[in-house]
């Protein structure tokens, strides 16, 4: 009986050995963190010289940069819909912003998500700071595949709580009617259904959160999205963090103030900060040999604040400023260090390649990137992609972008525009009237590519949507049941 009863013991003690090692040697972590309206000039190993970004530039060095990291959309709320997806967001109609966050018809649709087909794979997945993909029940995070959300639901937050001195009482109450910026940027911070007391500045908030989700889930296979609101206006940091960044030493960008400049720096910063908690956590967890981590930015800097040199343009525009990013990646034993590839990739992959490193099939569930684990890892040095497509527009018309090789060309309102980045970084020289037969094909190419995509999701809405009823919404100025 003694000798069963130390053989059962045995057997159970080997069953922990191998659920933990399941958890430190299977599939890998996954952890996406991702800025919000990063210039791709404003990280230091992307050459940005007035804000220091140690963090994010150790995690290059320890990993692989990339410097053709493209991003679906311009802009915040499509860019997004496309990573969260897998799926480039023109397929299903969404194509502008959510700008009324109570309004039912804004927002995803009802589909997977990289984090719903992770939980398939057995992934714990959670998610912390912005969603901008809808307030209603059946668009909450929590529906949408992520088993753990803290953070908030509309398109940006003020970084203070709303009672702070700096606001003199602009945003506790709100004056109603309320612009729909201002309902946006003061609806409440929550962990899952449940409002939030907020406490400090935004960006400490939201790193706490993604640590706490770690130390909660480190024994098991986990997917963490660390969407961060900075550097997202408004313009808003630690005082004592601003004082670090006086205006006369701040790098002189056409169309960006000095103040401007000044505070977004601190902002930056502060973001670094975070981006260097999470990779300590991982590593006294004992998890980083089996973790993936990215870090990218959801679209290019804005021109206020931002630098973008030395692509042309910015958030809210086509060329490479609004669309190529700052994009690392970091798989320890697996991806080189201190490599810097060329190739363009694109945030969809990011999706595609964790659904492969947990041993699912992108393809078979519909996802529009691909799996660059070869590509990452150095184990091929072919290019992932020979065409990338944008849709830049509102609905089906000819408006968007495509970029094959070297060439890219972006349409218009009946104008077709063609450059040679490989020449002309910049975007600075037309040479459509030299290349007429690229131009007709890559044309083509964007036609027959166009047919797949949806009509508009949403189109103006019919009412101001100042309220709603929602249970995370009890205790705010925003929480009204129909029924009053």
């Amino acid at each position: 009986m003694k000798n069963c009863i130390r053989l059962c013991c045995v057997i159970c003690l080997l069953g922990a050995c191998f659920s933990v090692a399941k958890s430190t040697a299977g599939e890998p972590n996954i952890i996406v963190i991702m800025a919000d309206d990063l210039g791709y000039n404003d990280v230091g190993c992307y050459g940005c010289k007035d804000i220091p970004t140690p963090n994010i530039d150790q995690l290059a060095s320890d990993g692989v940069r990339f410097t053709s990291g493209y991003v679906t959309w311009h802009m915040c709320g499509p860019s997004r819909a496309g990573f969260l997806t897998g799926r480039n967001q023109a397929s299903f109609g969404y194509y502008k912003n959510a700008t009324l966050p109570f309004d039912p018809k804004q927002g995803l649709p009802k589909m997977e998500t990289i984090a719903s087909l992770l939980q398939k794979q057995g992934y714990v997945t959670g998610g912390v700071g912005k969603w901008h993909m809808g307030t209603a029940n059946d668009q909450h995070p929590n529906s949408m595949g992520f088993d753990d959300w803290f953070g908030f639901l509309s398109g940006g937050l003020m970084y203070y709580p709303l009672d702070h001195p700096s606001y003199k009482g602009k945003y506790n109450p709100l004056k109603r009617p309320a612009r729909w910026r201002d309902i946006h940027h003061t609806l409440p911070l929550i962990h899952n259904q449940t409002p939030v007391k907020r406490e400090r500045y935004l960006t400490h908030e939201l790193t706490d959160a993604g640590i706490a989700f770690m130390d909660k889930n480190s024994e098991k296979p986990f997917f963490l999205f660390m969407s961060y609101n900075a550097p997202h206006l408004d313009l808003e940091a630690p005082e004592e963090t601003i004082a670090n960044f006086p205006e006369d030493k701040m790098s002189k960008v056409p169309g960006v103030k000095p103040g401007a400049r000044s505070v977004y720096g601190a902002m930056v910063y502060e973001l670094d900060l975070g981006v260097g908690q999470l990779l300590s956590k991982i590593d006294d967890l004992g998890i980083a040999k089996n973790t993936v981590v990215w870090f990218l930015s959801d679209n290019g800097g804005m021109s206020r604040t931002s630098d973008n040199r030395p692509l042309r343009g910015s958030k809210g525009r086509a060329y490479e400023g609004g669309l190529r990013v700052p994009m690392i990646v970091k798989w320890p034993g697996k991806t080189p260090q201190g490599v810097v590839l060329d190739e363009m990739i694109s945030s969809l992959d990011i999706g595609a390649t964790s659904i492969a490193m947990a041993g699912g099939d992108p393809a078979q569930a519909g996802l529009h990137g691909k799996d660059i684990q070869q590509y990452m890892t150095q184990q091929s040095t072919k290019a992932p992609h020979d065409v990338l497509y944008w849709h830049t527009g509102r609905g089906q018309t000819r408006q968007g972008v495509i970029r094959e090789g070297d060439f890219k060309l972006l349409t218009a309102k009946g104008k077709a525009v063609l450059y040679n980045l490989k020449d002309d970084l910049g975007e600075t020289t037309d040479v459509a009237a030299s290349h007429p037969e690229r131009v007709r094909s890559m044309l083509a190419r964007w036609d027959e590519w166009n047919k797949g995509n949806a009509p508009d999701l949403w189109g103006t809405p019919d009412r101001p949507y100042q309220y709603a009823e929602y249970e995370w919404l009890k205790g705010s100025q925003h929480y009204k049941a129909t029924s009053e």
